[in-house]
């Protein structure tokens, strides 16, 4: 791994636990072990190191999004994969909320680079809830919403109360819409 790839982990393993303010550059070089100095030269500043770091958390997480398609073969289990990566995230204890929220929340100012890029991050996973209703035989747009909603609200109810049967009490209700 390189130090470039060392940094962008070691933030997003600090970020999502302490949020993305709260995550200094003297912090991350004390987690990551690499000086001040290599994250200025690699990043420019740590707006920098944020929205690199951002930008490949969420091209990742549409891999796997992309990835699923070949793997859950049942359309209603692939509608509800990632309430089932929720699950195995809080059984795991690596449950800390979204980030992508937490950018919003921390850089409140819509036009700023890391609020638009969570926002699109928004976007992309209310596009992809659509695309996997259609593929079940649904094409409500009004029901990804309600879908994304759920998930958006159950990942609040989370971070407060990392309890289990939140998550299949929420897949349930999402089984009974898709009727």
């Amino acid at each position: 791994m390189t130090k470039r790839q060392k940094l962008i982990t070691g933030f997003l393993e600090l970020a999502q636990k302490e949020g993305i303010t709260l995550t200094g550059v003297d912090t991350i070089a004390e987690h990551t072990k690499i000086s001040k100095k290599t994250i200025y030269n690699n990043f420019g500043n740590k707006e920098g190191l944020v929205i690199e770091a951002l930008t490949l958390f969420s091209n990742n997480i549409q891999q796997t999004w992309a990835e699923e398609w070949d793997t859950i073969e049942d359309k209603r289990e692939l509608v509800l994969a990632r309430f089932s990566e929720l699950e195995m995230l809080v059984k795991s204890n690596q449950f800390y909320g979204c980030i992508f929220m937490s950018a919003c929340r921390e850089f409140s100012d819509e036009q700023h680079p890391l609020h638009q890029l969570a926002v699109n991050h928004k976007r992309a996973s209310y596009t992809e809830t659509q695309k996997r209703l259609i593929a079940f035989g649904i094409e409500r747009s009004q029901l990804a919403f309600h879908i994304e909603l759920l998930y958006e609200g159950l990942i609040v109810k989370l971070v407060a109360n990392k309890e289990i049967k939140l998550i299949s009490d929420t897949k349930e209700i999402i089984r009974s819409l898709m009727i």
